[in-house]
């Protein structure tokens, strides 16, 4: 019979993630494999997790991999791929209920494969049932009409009255080499992001902005009269210039947000339920048509409005979970499973079917990479055994687990 003597908040489930990923690539020293035996025998759950990773399926699939790549400069590969990305520090509720972000790191071999080598013919099957994940990818439409393809196009693309508009692959750029010169008129341009698309766009005033999958924004080539208006759909991560004789303002379908300088997430999409804006650093005020009373949030809030009820909430919140994507990742915690696959959606350029409402309802929390192909992500959920996924083409089907 298994121990239940150990408390599952005493393990940090990165470092057993590793120490399995170790055994399979035969990297676990000594004392991590007495570790590991350990924690296997803390608990029933434990020793079932560890023996579902290691099935007959998941044996086949890591061979094949393992067989197309050096182990030892894989293995380090992986080990300085995650010393490089910035931990983001899990808040690590009940172990059971999560177990399955255990698989992150196991899926090394994943990485290793795509991180070695360039030719994805060494595993022709994988391959071409691979879904990739998103990446830098967006239009941009002049004010003449004219629209460039921001990701076939890079250096100057176009140079007029002083207003230098730069692409550098992922980032677009506006610099005012003139100045500020009055005008009747404002002159805009548009940036939209597909699925599975992110771009970086900085305006002639300096403010930065992170545009998310499925966004599109419209603002003034340069900023003239008494505020500096932008009108947004979908997400963005804004890092405002400060200037206090004129206020930047996000002007969204439901509300306005209005700032000096400072750091926030807007998410306002189309056919979500739920808007939101939460404060990262300086002061908002969030004020408009959908909403009765102005709103001023303070670092570390979120403003959030039910469009069906037109309800509006004011909450405390850790801001690295609305701002995850920004920073290149997935991050839920005790999240519907349908509102987590509108982010996978979005990014993936996937669709997602249920064979039933009550699927939709089921939680889920956990923290991974969101440059990794999907496989990995479809495995968190399918590991609890709450949920089973088919996959046809670019088709999710999520079922009610067996």
């Amino acid at each position: 019979m298994m121990k239940q003597g150990k408390n599952d908040m005493e393990y940090d489930p990165f470092v057993i993630a590793q120490w399995i990923a170790a055994s399979l690539t035969g990297e676990l020293s000594g004392e991590e494999e007495r570790k590991l035996a350990a924690w296997r025998e803390s608990s029933a759950k434990h020793e079932r997790l560890y023996e579902r990773l290691l099935d007959e399926e998941s044996r086949r699939w890591k061979k094949l991999q393992f067989d197309s790549f050096d182990k030892e400069s894989g293995w380090k590969g992986y080990k300085e791929k995650r010393s490089r990305e910035r931990r983001i520090s899990c808040g690590w509720v009940r172990f059971v209920r999560y177990a399955a972000v255990l698989l992150v790191p196991l899926c090394v071999a994943l990485y290793l494969w795509k991180g070695q080598t360039e030719d994805k013919s060494v595993l022709p099957v994988m391959a071409s049932h691979t879904i990739e994940p998103g990446g830098a990818k967006a239009s941009l439409i002049l004010s003449t009409g004219d629209v460039v393809d921001l990701a076939a196009t890079s250096g100057a693309i176009r140079v007029n009255d002083g207003m230098v508009i730069q692409n550098c692959g992922n980032m677009l750029s506006y610099q005012d080499t003139a100045g500020k010169v009055p005008t009747d008129s404002l002159m805009y341009n548009v940036v939209t992001v597909p699925k599975g698309g992110e771009y970086q766009l900085v305006l002639s005033d300096g403010t930065q902005v992170y545009l998310n999958s499925m966004t599109r924004i419209r603002y003034p080539v340069r900023f003239t009269g008494d505020t500096r208006d932008v009108e947004l759909e979908g997400e963005a991560y804004f890092e405002v210039a400060r200037d206090e004789e004129k206020p930047f303002v996000v002007r969204t379908a439901c509300y306005d947000v209005t700032v000096l300088g400072t750091c926030f997430n807007v998410a306002a999409y189309r056919n979500d339920n739920m808007t939101s804006t939460t404060l990262v650093q300086g002061a908002v005020e969030v004020s408009g048509k959908g909403i009765a009373e102005a709103r001023r949030l303070r670092v570390d809030e979120r403003f959030v409005l039910d469009k069906v009820t037109g309800k509006v909430t004011v909450e405390k919140v850790d801001v690295s979970y609305d701002t995850a994507w920004k920073e290149g990742k997935f991050r839920f915690r005790d999240v519907r499973l349908e509102e987590i696959m509108r982010d996978v959606e979005r990014w993936y350029d996937v669709t997602v079917e249920y064979d039933s409402d009550e699927v939709k309802d089921f939680r889920f929390g956990f923290n991974m990479s969101r440059h990794e192909t999907i496989e990995p992500l479809l495995r968190i959920f399918e590991l609890n055994g709450k949920v089973e996924i088919e996959r046809n083409g670019n088709m999710l089907k999520v079922k009610r687990g067996r």
